[in-house]
């Protein structure tokens, strides 16, 4: 094989690299624009429920107000855990593309 096609390959590999980076930040911006909806949804149902506590008058409302919180709370912990996981693709993007990287500049 000549240095030229193994440059050739690694710079493929690279832009490759660098595509999959580009579509992980993607992914990632979306989780995050979700998540920040979801924690402000999530307090307004807490503001809310600050408002309607007073007037709560029997168990049944209470088991009502505390499963809302709840139910708005776990959308929010789903949402951490989504946009951690796209975060982790970025960091096995970083690596890929700097091994990339090094393979091109060992090329020349």
């Amino acid at each position: 094989m000549t240095a030229n096609s193994l440059s050739s390959k690694s710079k493929d590999e690279l832009l490759r690299e660098i595509r999959k980076l580009e579509a992980r930040l993607n992914d990632f911006l979306k989780e995050e624009a979700s998540l920040i909806e979801s924690i402000k949804k999530f307090m307004q149902v807490l503001r809310d429920a600050c408002e309607r506590i007073d007037r709560i008058t029997d168990m049944e409302q209470l088991k009502a107000l505390r499963l809302e919180i709840a139910q708005a709370l776990n959308t929010v912990l789903k949402g951490e855990g989504e946009a951690q996981h796209e975060r982790s693709h970025l960091l096995e993007s970083y690596g890929a593309l700097n091994l990339a990287l090094e393979k091109v500049f060992n090329d020349k």
